[in-house]
C-alpha cells in the first residue's frame, strides 16, 4: 500500500504511468531499523527470533526523530514492524511545507517535498542512508502496513499509539501487544465517514 492517498488509484503503476492517477495527500512514514542505531548490548532473543536489544536501540533512535518531528508535526503515530524497528506515521504532513506545489507533476511535488524533509530531519539526527532516503522520497514504494502480518517473524505490524502512548511502552509490552494483535489503529484515517457504512468503532486502518 502507498502511504498517499490517490484520486484514481487503479492508474498506479510505474512513475509514468502514474501521473495520471493524481495523488491528493497523504503521510510521510519514517522507516527506522535496529542496524542504524547499533550499539553493544546483551542479545535476549524471544521465540519470534527477535533480539529485544536491537528493538531497544531501535526504540531509542524513534523517540529521537519523533522529537524532532514533533517541531513541526502534531499528527503523529507509531508502528511497530514486525521485527526489529518501528514507523513514524506523519498524519499531518502537508508538502507545501517544503517544496512550491507543481500543478503539472503533482506526482513529483510528493516526492520533492518527501526528500527534502528527509535531508533536514538527516542534518539534525543522522542515521538515514542511501536506502532509506529512496523509501521516504519515492512515493511509489511499499510500506508494512499496520495490522498486516510480518512474513519473517509471524508477528502483526502493530499500531502503538501517538508519541506519549509509545514513549511508555517498554521492549516487552511492545512484543506482547504484537505477539496479541491488540493494537488495532481506529478512527484515524481521511476516508468521510459519510462515505461508509460503519461507525467510528469499526473504521480500522488496514
Amino acid at each position: 500500500m502507498s502511504a498517499l492517498n490517490w484520486l484514481m488509484p487503479e492508474r498506479v503503476g510505474d512513475k509514468r504511468a502514474s501521473v495520471g492517477a493524481y495523488p491528493i495527500g497523504g503521510e510521510y512514514v519514517i522507516d527506522i531499523d535496529s542496524y542504524l542505531n547499533y550499539k553493544k548490548h546483551t542479545h535476549r532473543t524471544t521465540e519470534a527470533r527477535i533480539c529485544e536489544g536491537y528493538l531497544e536501540n531501535s526504540k531509542q533512535l524513534t523517540e529521537r526523530f519523533i522529537d524532532e518531528v514533533k517541531e513541526n508535526y502534531r499528527n503523529i503515530r507509531i508502528v511497530f514492524s514486525g521485527k526489529n524497528g518501528f514507523h513514524i506515521h506523519v498524519l499531518d504532513f502537508d508538502l507545501k511545507d517544503w517544496v512550491r506545489y507543481d500543478e503539472k507533476n503533482p506526482l513529483r511535488s510528493h516526492e520533492s517535498a518527501r526528500f527534502r524533509y528527509s535531508t533536514i530531519l538527516n542534518d539534525i539526527v543522522g542515521r538515514f542512508d542511501i536506502h532509506h532516503f529512496v523509501l521516504s522520497s519515492d512515493v511509489l514504494r511499499v510500506i508494512t502496513f499496520p495490522e498486516s502480518l510480518n512474513g519473517e517473524t509471524g508477528l502483526v505490524c502493530s499500531y502503538l499509539g501517538d508519541p506519549s502512548e509509545f514513549s511508555s511502552l517498554n521492549v516487552n509490552e511492545i512484543l506482547e501487544r504484537a505477539k496479541s494483535a491488540k493494537g488495532r489503529m481506529t478512527g484515524i484515517n481521511f476516508v468521510s465517514l459519510n462515505r461508509l457504512s460503519v461507525t467510528p468503532r469499526q473504521r480500522i486502518y488496514k
